[in-house]
């Protein structure tokens, strides 16, 4: 880990759960234990078509990844499909990088690159259909404009198309999709609207393109490959059993990945010498022709349909319980109140997530409370904290340990014994981000779009959470209100029934003693007749002050009303009434020399202590107080005009 001695290389890619990213996973397994590299590979979810939010939201990875301290990066960024996200990607790397970068599956002017060179991959494709099977009429149907990919096996095709002597119709015989199965509609009435002009055959810069032209050209009743061929690229074999099987090009890309991972090693150990690699070095792979029944050539083997249905029924089982899962999980995630209810629900929920071996959650922490708790954000901070840990398929606990979030984990994530490659994603919800969480697959696994679901629902109900969080503030800020005295801050009557009540049984109980002192301001009337009732309102929130600076620790303090005041001291004796009423002067006295107004807040103030019974009441206790305050009021005015 970052947090450790091995090495990391970063891997930035989208939707880790395709053909690709499975060949590219495996590969990267064998080579991070072979070279002996922790390997973090910084995993984001998008599609060219989506408009949702949260998609959107997923370019704060790029901000997030400490970039600056990798020892070297791959970045797959065709991967990208959302317009910006390869910009920011490619924008951070140059700003923050200080590593060797190698990109994959797409030829670089910037960067080193391990690439399917299509004049060595789509070519003999179009060979095939133009001289083997002697085909004239041939169009293509490309990716979305800008998809470079896409872009690279058009020019083929037109390059292959001149070459054979046959001319091409940019606006009819060539048309853009999505590079998805949605494009099917749109390509037919592109290449199939005119029966004039029908082709003999549509090349598909994808296979999904292939295979969801092929639905729709069933629908209008064409039989594939009698009335026309169809071809794909890729070779992801995403076809029901009553479609012919693709005519395609298969890519190596776990070649990609490991050609990758030894250049990376070659220029982190230095082979190139002090002063580096100057030139981009590019690395080119090729293609393999796959013949398959979408152009007659190809066809399934006699165990096919037994071997294919099998595997079929096993992923529907599996897709069946992981719904399931999914189902429960969002139901008893929602109804967590905290993190203890959040880490039983994932320790549970073990059984469901077995092909994984290691997960960690962290969460972006702003800081510690009072009780030296950590308070989390709703945004990217400098620090995380890790909160929960399944390890080897055990249950770690709750760490609660802070670090720095440019680790990615602390020092207790690390395996001295073995390179590790874990996943990483972030989970938000809207504007706000929450944390992240990393895993890593059991030997043999591959990802799926599981833990894409699987953490979407734990960023919901983070969210929750800290909704209810805000809610239990703001709930205990109107609870506060309404027991505390606006004027003073101290607690009104309804406060200290509040603040008394829980404990006056208990101390009624164990006959325990409780000191009453009331308080009562002399001659505030006079103040508010000369000076005004700001005035007033000043030597009430003075006469406050005094009190709470006197006070001990354990005393519940009240305004009872108007100019009057009482302080309850539960286990207190007569030498801690009488000390609490001289330091009550002593306060008063200090304010006033600080206030140094035209005018002194002077205060009386009396005590009883009462050995509690279980007779007793609070309002004969603080009856019994002002009793008391009246004695020593009167006893003060008396003094003062003898």
């Amino acid at each position: 880990m970052i947090a450790g001695k091995r090495k990391t290389i970063g891997v930035f890619l989208c939707k880790a759960y395709t053909v690709f990213d499975n060949a590219v996973y495996h590969a990267l397994e064998e080579e991070a234990h072979r070279l002996n590299y922790d390997v973090i590979i910084f995993t984001t979810v998008g599609f060219f078509s989506s408009q949702n939010e949260y998609d959107s939201q997923e370019r704060g990875m790029f901000s997030f990844a400490p970039i600056e301290q990798l020892d070297g990066i791959i970045v797959a960024p065709d991967t990208y499909e959302i317009e910006g996200f390869r910009d920011q990607l490619y924008e951070e790397l140059k700003r923050r990088a200080k590593c060797p970068i190698v990109s994959i599956r797409h030829q670089e002017d910037e960067y080193d690159c391990v690439y399917t060179d299509e004049n060595l991959a789509i070519r003999p494709l179009m060979k095939h259909l133009l001289e083997d099977h002697g085909l004239k009429r041939v169009v293509f149907l490309a990716g979305y404009e800008g998809h470079p990919d896409g872009e690279k096996r058009l020019q083929v095709y037109k390059e292959e198309m001149a070459l054979h002597g046959l001319p091409v119709d940019e606006e009819k015989d060539i048309a853009h999709g999505t590079m998805w199965l949605n494009c099917g509609d749109m390509a037919y009435e592109a290449f199939f609207s005119d029966p004039e002009r029908r082709p003999e055959a549509v090349v598909c810069a994808n296979d999904f393109m292939a295979i969801g032209l092929m639905r729709t050209l069933k629908k209008h009743g064409l039989r594939i490959p009698e009335d026309v061929i169809v071809t794909g690229f890729d070779n992801v074999q995403n076809f029901a059993l009553n479609e012919p099987m693709l005519t395609t090009v298969e890519q190596n890309f776990e070649e990609m990945a490991s050609k990758a991972m030894e250049e990376l090693d070659r220029q982190i150990r230095g082979e190139y010498g002090e002063n580096g690699k100057k030139e981009i070095k590019r690395i080119a792979i090729g293609g393999q022709l796959i013949l398959g029944e979408s152009c007659g050539c190809g066809g399934r083997g006699e165990d096919f349909y037994v071997k294919t249905s099998m595997e079929r029924a096993e992923l529907v089982d599996n897709m069946n319980s992981r719904e399931v899962s999914m189902t429960y999980l969002t139901i008893e995630l929602n109804a967590c109140d905290d993190l203890k209810d959040l880490h039983r629900v994932l320790v549970n929920k073990m059984d469901d997530t077995r092909m994984v071996r290691d997960y960690y959650l962290c969460l972006f922490e702003k800081g510690k409370d009072v009780y030296g708790e950590p308070v989390f954000a709703e945004e990217q901070t400098e620090k995380a904290c890790l909160v929960h840990v399944m390890k080897d398929r055990q249950d770690h606990g709750m760490p609660m340990i802070t670090f720095d979030r440019c680790k990615l984990l602390p020092e207790m994530a690390e395996r001295a014994e073995e390179p590790q490659v874990l996943y990483l994603v972030l989970l938000h919800q809207r504007e706000k981000a929450y944390g992240y969480a990393l895993f890593h697959y059991q030997p043999g696994e591959v990802p799926t779009n599981f833990f894409q679901h699987w953490n979407i629902i734990l960023s919901g109900a983070l969210s929750n959470m800290h909704k209810r969080d805000e809610l239990k503030v703001l709930y205990e800020e109107r609870r506060l209100s309404s027991i505390t005295d606006v004027m003073t801050r101290l607690l009104n009557r309804r406060g200290l029934e509040e603040q008394l009540s829980p404990i006056w049984q208990r101390l009624c109980a164990m006959g325990e003693s409780a000191a009453f002192i009331s308080f009562d301001m002399d001659r505030l009337k006079q103040i508010n007749d000369t000076f005004g009732h700001q005035a007033g309102d000043y030597a009430i929130r003075l006469t406050g002050d005094a009190i709470r600076r006197a006070a001990p620790k354990d005393a519940i303090l009240a305004r009872m009303g108007g100019d009057e005041f009482l302080a309850v001291m539960p286990r207190a004796d007569d030498q801690a009434a009488k000390r609490f009423m001289r330091d009550f002067q002593k306060q008063l006295k200090a304010l006033n020399k600080q206030e140094d107004r035209a005018f002194n807040v002077e205060a009386s103030c009396g005590a009883v202590v009462i050995h509690m019974n279980g007779l007793s009441t609070i309002e004969e206790c603080i009856q019994r107080s002002d009793e008391e305050l009246y004695r020593q009021k009167e006893k003060r005015h008396t003094e003062r005009y003898e």
